[in-house]
């Protein structure tokens, strides 16, 4: 978790503490993990733990805007209120470039799982230009959903392949 911290300092200006270490609660990261994959998942290969990705049930009905609903609702009629989201993915640098983030979105969005975000953070510039170039190779249905539906995330929504 320290260098997920490290690399989103770029852009988020988090600041190492005394200790040299970014605040961060170990407690809190084994208590997601324990709550099983429907919230997290860490991402291994060879033996090792190189990235996770973190999970998110979202209840449309509770959303105040209904711009955000309009927009899904338009992309994929019928898909109901409640909506996954991909809320955070991180890969290890040594372990990028091999397809891994494409993949564990492949691997996420069964058939049948219906509509899907993805979120980036607004200023996290590398990240938004990733999906950017790597959605096409899903070869799913998404769009970029318009900047001025959410202040601090970007937003792509994905269609899982039906049933």
């Amino acid at each position: 978790m320290q260098y997920y911290y490290f690399e989103a300092s770029a852009w988020s200006g988090e600041q190492i503490g005394r200790d040299g270490l970014y605040d961060y609660d170990r407690a809190d990261a084994i208590a997601m993990l324990e709550t099983g994959p429907e919230r997290v998942r860490l991402l291994e290969c060879d033996g090792g733990v190189v990235g996770f990705v973190l999970l998110d049930d979202l209840d449309l009905s509770s959303v105040g805007d209904a711009s955000l609903r309009d927009c899904l609702d338009a992309f994929l009629p019928g898909a109901g209120h409640r909506v996954r989201e991909v809320a955070d993915l991180f890969v290890l640098p040594t372990w990028r470039r091999r397809g891994l983030a494409v993949e564990t979105v492949r691997r996420l969005l069964v058939p049948g799982s219906g509509l899907w975000l993805i979120a980036t953070f607004r200023d996290d510039l590398k990240a938004h230009a990733y999906w950017q170039r790597a959605l096409p190779r899903l070869g799913l249905r998404y769009i970029s959903l318009p900047d001025e539906l959410d202040a601090r995330f970007r937003l792509f929504a994905l269609a899982a392949p039906l049933a």
